[in-house]
Parts: C-alpha cells; sequence; structure tokens
C-alpha cells in the first residue's frame, strides 16, 4: 500500500463512485429548489402589472387635481394595454407629460373590468375617469395568467387609491 507524504499530490483523480454521489447530491437539492422557482417569471410579471396600474392611477389621481383635468386610464381588454389620455374640459389648466402606454405581458391577462355601474366588461376597451374635485370613478380589475393566482384591483372612488386582493373577488354593494 503506498502512503502520500505531506504535501504530496493524489493524481489519480475522483473515484466513479464519488462522482456518482456528487452528482445525486447536486440532483437532491435540484428537486427540493424547483418547485420554489417555478413560476418566478410569471408572478414577477404579474407584480409588474399590478405596480403598472397603482403608478398610473396615483399619476392620473394627481394631476387631474393640480391641473383641474378630467384624466382617462384606458384598458384596451383586446390588445391587453393600458393608457391614459386627458379629456378636454372647460378650466383645464394643462396637459400632464403623457405617460408611455403599458403592454401587458403575454403570460398575464386582464381578465375583465366593473365599471361603476356594475357592466362587467371582457372585451373592447375601458376608462375609469380621474376628476379634478379629487374623485375617481370606482373600478374594479381582475387580473390572471398562467401560472398565477388570479388577482383583483379595485380602484377606490374617494381617494383614487388602489386596493389589491389575493383571488377573484367582487366589490360589494353599498
Amino acid at each position: 500500500m503506498r502512503i502520500l507524504k505531506a504535501g504530496a499530490c493524489n493524481n489519480a483523480g475522483f473515484t466513479l463512485i464519488e462522482l456518482a454521489m456528487v452528482i445525486l447530491v447536486i440532483g437532491i437539492v435540484g428537486a427540493l429548489a424547483m418547485p420554489r422557482f417555478g413560476g418566478l417569471l410569471e408572478r414577477q410579471y404579474m407584480r409588474r402589472t399590478i405596480n403598472a396600474i397603482h403608478g398610473y392611477a396615483r399619476y392620473l389621481h394627481a394631476y387631474a387635481a393640480s391641473d383641474k383635468c378630467v384624466y382617462s386610464l384606458m384598458f384596451d381588454l383586446d390588445q391587453q394595454i393600458l393608457s391614459m389620455s386627458s379629456l378636454n374640459t372647460p378650466g383645464c389648466l394643462g396637459q400632464a407629460r403623457r405617460l408611455p402606454d403599458y403592454v401587458i405581458p403575454s403570460t398575464i391577462r386582464i381578465l375583465d373590468v366593473v365599471t361603476p355601474e356594475r357592466e362587467k366588461i371582457g372585451e373592447g376597451q375601458v376608462m375609469t375617469l380621474f376628476y379634478p374635485n379629487g374623485f375617481a370613478q370606482p373600478s374594479t380589475i381582475h387580473l390572471g395568467g398562467i401560472g398565477v393566482e388570479p388577482v383583483t384591483l379595485m380602484i377606490e372612488p374617494l381617494t383614487g387609491r388602489v386596493q389589491m386582493f389575493e383571488g377573484y373577488v367582487e366589490r360589494q354593494v353599498s
């Protein structure tokens, strides 16, 4: 039997059993970690879409009050695009800088928008208006997608804030 001295190098390398054990351990760790990362990209797209709707609503609410204009948040349900525009109203002091249209990622969809009249619209275009007095039209937006749970966003009429709820939630009639 050969004995190596301290500092000497064994050029024999790894045995087949040692390599198999390392591959087995890597496989087990990968199998345990994979479900945690599954759907990560879709959840990120959903979060980005929620943030875009929230940002547009806050922006339009602020500029409607400061410019004394009526602004609209447009949901194009066929093209899956979010856009903004201003309505020409008397006494309008100016126009807010136009935000670029937001194209919703292909794995996320606006399922429908519930209007203030409680009409559920699933195709075409739907507007939510933001008024100079600080009010906004109450709207409920349902988002869904591949590999993600549905999310409900509600634009509050008095504050223009966007509330988020997990799942497909209907607005309660008060």
